[in-house]
């Protein structure tokens, strides 16, 4: 009898235990799988011990003031309080500054001189001290602040040596004239404060691969996209050639349009000499300074052609510079859209009818670059209109909403359009899409930069995204007509049969991608 009792105990804590195991274990699958999370939808797998650590309770801090409509709260000096600075892709050469990107914590705008400062613990002096030592063997620590830059924006190869107008780095003050101060206004810590320069923001295609590009990859690398961008242009001595500091006229709608894909707009933006500080009690300020927690600078060759031109060249064409980033590409892709809808745009299945092609229409305000396609589109529907089910778009995007733009294309299977600017808005397309790319394959300027190369525009970047197929077409070459006296255009009767069945072809390859789920 003693046996059996023992036994039957033995059973029960078994059963027990086993019991609890089962309970842990569903637990886990439930938090791993996407389906049942509720931790964070965003992250890509949750552990148990994730779920063993307590969230820090936010401190609602008290509201001071508004620098450039962000809330700030003043914090009183106290000792220990210092900048850092932790920078990636030093080449180890003379040009490091253009490959160079930095994250820095606390660093500071004075209000009244209108620069960037950064003040140095006593640590960080000493080394930037032994630093300088002339008998030093080499040294290159990642956190040296004095000897470092880096490039505010993207660099166009076209400004030569006034490429060193871009080098940029805070300037360094002694702790104690922020002592005399008595404290700072700081910004939250789920900002970043992004000092940046336009390469050429008034045309789409440069201000989202070779602005926003690089300012997502520039947070990516720093672990913060998910903080909300302070952005604030920086205006150099000369102004450069085809920037927004140049052509401020052609950037200020263009930027107002398009900042809402970077979650902010653009009052909430500014250049160093007209930002916005305003108090929320009136009377005199406590402190010049205004410190983000969070900061990132540095976004040289971080576009999409880095130190190539855009493929004007027959040497743009020799290497490629975007291999392997096409993932990173569609989160920013994803980035975007969730700030421009507010993280509630619907995944739409493109391998369901009806297929929609969109044909972007007269992209370009260059006429060589700006395309017809109704006679596209009419030939797609004749040829094509039997065998599927087709909704087929010709849009003028440039005279759509954003929204509107992004809405049409989130959710086509074909985007048809000439390269250049107006190719960007293909990287909305959705995933397992097609992208057709009609280029010019003959000279088509005297300027000199444009050489006889086929200059297929961007192709560098859109050759590397890995969510979409990308194909390239010639655009009609230009005829003399005699009669006229004036050039016409005429598609072959070859090439149109040929984006006939390049259509039909990727239609087919759309309509069973649930085939591979």
């Amino acid at each position: 009898m003693a046996r059996k009792g023992i036994k039957n105990v033995v059973l029960k804590f078994i059963g027990a235990s086993f019991i609890v195991y089962l309970f842990l274990f569903g637990h886990t699958i439930l938090m791993v799988h996407k389906e049942y999370n509720t931790v964070d939808k965003k992250s890509a797998l949750i552990t148990r011990r994730d779920t063993m650590i307590q969230a820090k309770p936010k401190i609602k801090e008290p509201i001071d003031g508004y620098f450039n409509q962000f809330t700030v709260s003043y914090k009183s000096f106290k000792e220990g309080f210092h900048s850092n600075a932790h920078c990636i892709g030093d080449n180890f050469g003379e040009d490091s500054w253009k490959y160079r990107s930095c994250h820095f914590q606390n660093l500071c705008f004075d209000t009244d001189t209108r620069e960037y400062v950064m003040f140095a613990s006593p640590e960080t002096q000493t080394l930037n001290d032994a630093m300088m030592n002339p008998q030093l063997t080499f040294f290159h620590p990642a956190s040296d602040m004095k000897n470092t830059s880096v490039s505010l924006g993207g660099l166009n190869p076209k400004w030569g040596d006034e490429h060193k107008l871009m080098e940029w780095y805070p300037k360094f003050r002694d702790i104690a004239d922020l002592k005399t101060q008595g404290g700072y206004y700081q910004l939250g810590a789920d900002k970043v404060l992004i000092p940046w320069y336009s390469m050429t923001g008034f045309n789409p295609g440069h201000l989202v691969w070779d602005d926003f590009l690089p300012i997502y990859t520039l947070l990516s690398a720093f672990d913060l996209v998910e903080k909300d961008l302070v952005l604030m242009r920086i205006d150099v001595s000369i102004a450069m050639w085809a920037s927004c500091q140049r052509k401020w006229d052609l950037c200020e709608p263009m930027l107002k349009k398009f900042l809402p894909l970077l979650g902010t707009e653009l009052s909430k933006t500014s250049t160093q000499n007209d930002v916005s500080f305003e108090l929320v009690k009136k009377g005199a300020r406590n402190s010049k300074y205004i410190c983000a927690p969070h900061a990132a600078a540095g976004m040289g060759y971080l576009t999409d052609h880095g130190k190539k031109h855009h493929g004007w060249f027959k040497k743009d064409y020799n290497d490629a510079y975007n291999s392997g980033r096409g993932g990173q590409v569609y989160q920013f892709r994803n980035w975007m859209i969730d700030h421009l809808f507010d993280g509630n745009f619907p995944n739409e299945k493109i391998s369901k009818e009806p297929y929609r092609i969109v044909f972007s229409n007269l992209s370009s305000g260059k006429a060589h670059r700006s395309v017809d396609f109704t006679k596209h589109s009419q030939l797609l529907e004749r040829r094509l209109g039997s065998k599927y089910n087709l909704d087929i778009r010709l849009a003028k995007l440039s005279s759509m909403s954003l929204k509107d733009q992004v809405e049409l294309t989130a959710s086509a299977s074909i985007f048809i359009t000439t390269c250049g600017g107006g190719a960007v808005t293909s990287m909305f397309l959705p995933k397992g899409a097609s992208v057709l790319l009609y280029f010019s394959d003959y000279k088509i300027s005297d300027k000199p930069w444009v050489t006889d190369t086929e200059a297929k525009l961007d192709w560098d970047l859109l050759n590397n995204i890995g969510y979409l197929r990308a194909h390239w077409l010639p655009r009609a070459k230009s005829k003399f007509n005699p009669k006229s006296g004036e050039p016409s255009l005429k598609q072959s009767e070859i090439d149109l049969d040929a984006l006939v069945k390049l259509v039909d072809s990727e239609l087919d390859i759309i309509s069973h991608l649930d085939d591979y789920e």
